[in-house]
């Protein structure tokens, strides 16, 4: 074991995209997750996912030292090993030294994921969105829900949307949920049948409650012990359920059906909705939230796979690798 010995260039930072097979690392990233598991012998070992800036990569420890033993997921690590690309695998680390990173080893602008999308472009369409409301009541409440002076509108601007699978990074929140309604508005544009300013405000507030049940200051998105116990569902519906009380001449009507928005929007008792869509508004939420995340999933695997490369490994959110054909070959006219 060789955990406490100095790591080489660990402040050099190499981006997890830039990574090579048969790549030396000798850098510095967050721990988003780490499990401590023993094999048949009973010798234990760790398997992490590391981060930073540019993306996540899984990483094998098979002779971690007792403090390496210690470290969580949410620390920052110096990690120094060897990067591959396994056919059956996929890319991983293997790592041979393992140790807390001191804070003046790192920057954590180098470590942190944020949106792609800038703060000012998103704020922007925010604003549209809630201006697009027509019915008073509906549109006010979206003005008190995001509201950045108070919460739950300050963290829902730099909160994640996930621990991972999509949108897993600084203001991913907020990006997905108008990802969300931007597509909901089109469609419910489409039908007569469908209040339009319910499926704006559902799609929107639809995964409020994951201003409590991730956390958004470390440098990696972790699950808050209110996340784990209550659920972002649950927690979302009554986030809801006190803003819409804030307002006493609140429509009721509109307030029931806003309320079933967001617990029907997994789509399935079997993925924690308490109860399934049973309107319009809440079908055409739950359908473009699923779509939209699927496809940010594909999209993040695309970013990480290696170019060249026409399959990703296992995406999570399809169970199948996604297809991405020859990226490298010009297309014809």
């Amino acid at each position: 074991m060789n955990d406490q010995a100095s790591i080489p260039g660990a402040t050099a930072r190499i981006a997890i995209t830039d990574l090579q097979s048969g790549q030396t690392v000798d850098s510095v990233f967050a721990c988003s997750e780490l499990t401590a598991a023993t094999d048949r012998n009973g010798k234990a070992y760790l398997r992490l996912k590391l981060r930073d800036a540019s993306g996540e990569v899984a990483a094998i420890h098979f002779d971690p030292s007792d403090d390496a033993l210690g470290i969580a997921a949410g620390d920052v690590v110096c990690v120094g090993g060897t990067y591959s690309v396994h056919p059956q695998y996929g890319a991983q680390i293997q790592v041979r030294r393992l140790r807390t990173a001191e804070d003046e080893e790192y920057d954590a602008g180098d470590l942190v994921q944020v949106s792609p999308v800038g703060t000012a472009e998103l704020a922007e369409r925010l604003h549209a969105l809630i201006d697009s409301v027509e019915e008073p009541h509906v549109r006010a409440l979206l003005e008190r829900a995001f509201d950045g002076s108070r919460e739950p509108g300050a963290t829902f601007a730099v909160a994640p949307a996930a621990v991972r699978n999509h949108h897993a990074y600084r203001h991913g929140l907020l990006e997905h949920s108008l990802i969300v309604t931007e597509a909901a508005a089109g469609v419910a544009s489409r039908f007569h049948s469908v209040d339009r300013d319910l499926v704006v405000a559902g799609a929107l507030l639809h995964d409020i409650g994951k201003t409590l049940a991730y956390t958004s200051g470390g440098l990696a998105p972790q699950m808050t012990d209110e996340g784990r116990l209550h659920g972002e569902i649950v927690m979302g519906h009554d986030m809801v359920r006190e803003l819409i009380e804030e307002d006493a001449d609140f429509p009721p009507e509109a307030a029931k059906r806003l309320r079933h928005i967001i617990v029907a929007h997994h789509g399935m008792r079997e993925k924690g909705s308490p109860v399934v869509p049973q309107t319009r508004e809440a079908i055409i939420v739950h359908y473009c939230d699923d779509m939209t995340a699927r496809i940010g999933a594909i999209d993040d695997a695309e970013a990480a796979t290696a170019a060249g490369e026409r399959w990703s490994n296992r995406i999570f959110m399809i169970d199948a690798p996604a297809y991405f054909g020859s990226r490298d070959e010009p297309t014809e006219e």
